[in-house]
């Protein structure tokens, strides 16, 4: 994701300052030559000295790492901090959970239709669902009337009528697909997002760190998009 993004960067005229890695951390005393904004895909574990770090330097971040939400009540402490997060910065991912949510709330009251909700990465992925599904998973729950809870594992024996079964599939190098499907006694509806690299999320990325600067406070992917699309109706 840093090489896709620093490429989608440098394509949309922007100057990289500085780039840090595991060779090269993130710190305090960073001499990052006036940069407007910093963009991080980095381990779940970085991400809290990463955003405290950008809080201390004044510099906004876009912060698109997965799998730390649960340590959100510490980021919500840090002075400060100006940040806009997601678990997937692609401009097509979010108006495919629009499309879900469209969807579960039609199919919500038909229990007739059973729902499921499978998601493939590439093997290096290092966190399993997917913080998309995790996502697409709350939005399935919270209009889905027969169903409460999630079932992020393997279900051995006879699962839940009430739990929707997320899993995951890691398989050589597959960007990231995403399906849900409504299934019936008669029919089947698919509704599938398949990204075809990691360039639809550098870009989305990108043009989120273009949208904060010069703003202050913690935004989500919703308050961008938002914005984005007024500015094309």
């Amino acid at each position: 994701m840093g090489h896709e993004t620093e490429k989608i960067a440098a394509y949309s005229g922007h100057s990289v300052a500085a780039i840090f890695d595991i060779d090269k951390p993130f710190e305090k005393t960073s001499d990052i030559n006036g940069s407007e904004v910093i963009i991080d895909f980095t381990l779940a574990g970085a991400v809290i000295d990463n955003l405290e770090t950008a809080a201390f330097l004044g510099v906004p971040i876009v912060e698109g790492t997965t799998g730390w939400l649960d340590g959100f009540d510490k980021v919500k402490q840090i002075k400060n901090l100006t940040m806009i997060y997601s678990p997937n910065f692609s401009i097509g991912v979010y108006q495919y959970t629009k499309i879900v949510e469209y969807a579960a709330k039609i199919m919500g009251t038909l229990d007739s239709y059973d729902c499921y909700l499978h998601e493939w990465h590439h093997t290096g992925k290092a966190d399993s669902p997917s913080g998309t599904a995790k996502k697409l998973s709350d939005i399935l729950l919270n209009n889905l009337q027969h169903k409460d809870k999630a079932l992020f594992d393997t279900s051995h024996g006879v699962i839940d009528k009430k739990a929707l079964h997320v899993t995951s599939t890691r398989v050589g190098r597959v960007p990231g697909t995403h399906e849900i499907g409504f299934d019936s006694l008669y029919d089947s509806i698919l509704l599938k997002h398949q990204a075809h690299g990691r360039e639809g999320l550098a870009s989305g990325a990108v043009k989120a760190a273009e949208w904060i600067i010069g703003k202050k406070g913690i935004f989500t992917m919703d308050d961008f998009m938002n914005d984005l699309n007024r500015q094309s109706s």
